[in-house]
């Protein structure tokens, strides 16, 4: 009796302990990753009738030390809209980038600011919004090299107005870097 009993209190002790171990140890579908960024965004343009949005996360990894600037591994996941009286598309966008680099960005708004640049593939979905949701910024072609994200590559909170981006919107951008090493 008294044997069955501590083999089974040993028992639960030990999944008790698994338990936390395992409970303690992040989630790593995608491998260490060393940033992840989440971003949304919406803008009404009064003047031009017409309004756009975005939401979405990106994470980056495969890069060594403690604030990377570049890397081998990189996933984003976001969706984009545009609405107005003569056209009305929304697009799911994945990326698999092969490479990621912090560099400068040249794109009208960003020039100078560091952005996350990579190289890799991308889907778009569905393909019928194609040749609208390719004209927007911040998707990338199904195949690219150097491509700026527009993501800003500064650890923490950036909360811009839209007419940062586009001049007479009315909105706002939200951006959240975090650094994971």
């Amino acid at each position: 009796m008294f044997r069955r009993v501590v083999s089974r209190s040993f028992v639960g002790l030990l999944a008790a302990a698994a338990l936390g171990v395992f409970a303690a140890t992040p989630a790593l579908a995608y491998g260490a990753e060393n940033y992840q960024i989440g971003f949304a965004g919406t803008a009404l343009y009064p003047a031009g009738g017409f309004s756009i949005g975005f939401w979405g996360w990106c994470a980056f990894g495969g890069g060594t030390g403690s604030l990377p600037t570049s890397g081998t591994t990189g996933d984003c996941q976001f969706a984009e809209y545009i609405h107005s009286s003569s056209v009305s598309a929304t697009c799911h966008q994945s990326i698999d980038a092969t490479s990621w680099t912090i560099e400068p960005s040249v794109f009208p708004g960003f020039v100078g600011i560091p952005t996350f640049h990579v190289t890799g593939t991308a889907t778009l979905d569905p393909a019928r919004a194609a040749p609208v949701c390719l004209t927007l910024p911040g998707i990338a072609p199904a195949s690219f090299t150097d491509f700026d994200t527009l993501l800003p590559a500064i650890p923490g909170h950036t909360s811009l107005p839209s007419s940062f981006l586009i001049p007479g919107t009315v909105g706002e951008l939200q951006i959240q870097m975090t650094p994971l090493q």
